[in-house]
């Protein structure tokens, strides 16, 4: 009976006339080819949605963390300014204000020294017995004009007594020992002390010179209430925690702008440090009186061991710098307040509508997922259709012919749903390793009986993807040949070798082959035989076959991949 066949058209759809025996249906790639266009397109549009967004928003964090971060720097830097410039106008404050110190206790000791010189140029032509006259004290009394600052002037001996005063006449007394009569005694061209006055007890400063006449040895010592120069130390400190005072080289301070005992500064103090290494300069310090912190401000007096002190306490220089940096302060911190609650607000935005984009997307993927399930399904659908054209196909076959071999249909069914079992296994989409599958479907314990010693060696390179669409038939082909080489090879022999080899030729072509060394076969392929069904799915796929006969039978099929 006349038979034709109707392969598959670029359409991929399948057409079997009446008298078809095989009608093979496959499902194209371009259904595929569509749907993996979409998922790209879909993959590029979320990347684009969420990551694009996200950097956005990243931004926009980074924009709100500094908003905090750069003010407080800002401030800090600011603060820093301010900190030197009210460093700088306190350190001068306190360099001005000790100069004034300086010259009013200059004024004052040079006061006591003038009216020393006048006593002792009275006195320089007269016997030693005209200290100790009325005239003599008269003239002290009026060089010392008895001012309320002042609490007179006396002349001691160097033994110790006293034999001449601006304020009593006439005095003999002995004054037992004293500092300021030891160091004029051993020589010191002047000495200034703070004590109390005998007999009243008046806080005085005592300023005390040698004198020297032809027949007299001893000094000349006046005095200054000590109230006079804390007063005026009190007048130029008049800051809170400001200090004033004025210092001896020894470290005795005498005079301070709160009332209060001399005190000894010890030499390992910052004071005595810095007075030891030069005549004026400025220094940081915590007070060893009263225990505030202070940047003073010393200089020394001439021709005295003398030293006044000006101090400006540190607190009052922060306070100076919080007020003058106060209002940059705000209005930085009002800008930052502003980028903050902006940006805030911003970012919200930029979450709701991204938020939206969300939504949308998803709803999007949702409604490509619905029509690709359609799509599957549609495919899927007309694959079952397919193959059950090709089994019916199978069964016309076999019927035509006149027998009906159960085993062999079994075996083309298993091949079809190998293929199935593959593409359902599948990680590459609809792909299917072609090794793979040709090694399930052409098992020799189900081709080869177990009776006869007929060996099947599989060499199947693997990763030669191919579509489902083209390994079905390719898979029949193999199966085709191999069951008739079991079958036909081998005549009057119960043993034999039979070689499937699936290797790749370059980057596009394949190539699978069945050879055995059985006893060859003559004429050519018809399409009622078996071979001429193998031709016809060779040519289904894009291929070409040929036949070498050399003892044994070897076919070659070559397809593209």
């Amino acid at each position: 009976m006349a038979q034709s066949f109707s392969f598959p058209d670029h359409g991929g759809k399948v057409t079997q006339d009446r008298e078809s025996p095989v009608a093979m249906g496959t499902t194209t790639c371009s259904i595929n080819a569509v749907l993996n266009d979409f998922q790209a397109s879909a993959k590029g549009h979320i990347e684009l949605t969420v990551w694009g967004p996200d950097m956005v928003l990243r931004w926009f964090r980074t924009i709100q963390i500094g908003s905090i971060v750069l003010p407080i720097f800002g401030c800090l830097i600011w603060g820093g300014i301010a900190w030197r410039e009210q460093n700088a106008i306190a350190t001068d404050h306190a360099v001005d204000t000790v100069a004034l110190v300086r010259q009013y206790s200059q004024r004052m000791i040079e006061t006591e020294i003038i009216k020393h010189g006048a006593a002792r140029s009275r006195a320089a032509r007269e016997p030693a017995a005209f200290l100790q006259s009325i005239d003599f004290h008269n003239f002290l009394a009026g060089i010392d004009a008895r001012l309320p600052q002042n609490f007179g002037l006396v002349v001691i001996s160097n033994e110790g007594r006293m034999i001449a005063s601006s304020r009593s006449f006439p005095v003999d007394v002995d004054m037992g020992q004293r500092d300021y009569i030891d160091a004029i005694r051993a020589g010191a061209p002047l000495f200034i002390d703070r004590i109390k006055l005998h007999p009243n007890g008046q806080d005085a400063v005592i300023v005390a010179s040698p004198f020297v006449t032809n027949e007299f040895r001893g000094m000349i010592v006046s005095s200054i209430a000590t109230d006079t120069a804390r007063t005026f130390l009190r007048s130029v400190a008049a800051q809170p925690d400001e200090a004033a005072s004025l210092m001896r080289q020894d470290g005795k301070l005498l005079v301070r702008q709160t009332p209060g005992d001399p005190i000894f500064l010890s030499k390992e103090t910052p004071a005595m440090q810095n007075i030891a290494a030069a005549n004026e300069g400025v220094y940081e310090a915590l007070a060893v009186s009263d225990g505030v912190r202070r940047i003073y401000a010393f200089n020394r007096l001439d021709n005295a061991a003398l030293y006044a002190s000006f101090g400006v306490p540190t607190d009052a220089i922060i306070s100076a710098t919080v007020r003058s940096a106060l209002p940059v302060w705000l209005l930085i911190i009002a800008m930052g307040a502003f980028a903050f609650v902006a940006n805030a607000l911003a970012r919200r935005a930029m979450l709701s509508q991204r938020e939206s984009d969300l939504q949308t997307l998803k709803r999007a993927e949702a409604e490509a997922i619905a029509q690709q399930r359609a799509e599957l399904m549609r495919e899927m659908n007309h694959r079952v259709k397919n193959n059950l054209a090709l089994v019916m196909s199978l069964v016309n076959i076999q019927a035509r012919r006149g027998t009906f071999n159960a085993e062999d249909l079994h075996k083309r069914v298993r091949a079809l749903a190998e293929v199935h079992d593959l593409l359902y296994r599948s990680n590459h989409g609809e792909k299917i390793d072609l090794g793979e599958l040709l090694a399930r479907a052409c098992d020799p314990s189900t081709l080869v009986p177990e009776d006869r010693g007929i060996e099947l060696q599989a060499t199947l390179a693997p990763g030669i993807m191919v579509p489902a669409d083209r390994a079905s038939p390719l898979a029949l082909a193999a199966l085709e040949l191999v069951t008739n080489a079991v079958k036909h090879a081998f005549a009057g022999r119960d043993n034999g070798m039979i070689k499937l080899t699936l290797e790749r030729l370059g980057d596009t072509e394949a190539q699978l082959s069945v050879e055995d060394d059985g006893i060859g076969i003559q004429g050519e392929a018809t399409r009622r035989s078996g071979t001429g069904l193998v031709d016809a799915f060779v040519r289904q796929v894009g291929g070409e076959m040929t036949r070498e006969v050399d003892g044994g039978t070897r076919y070659v099929m070559r397809f593209p991949v």
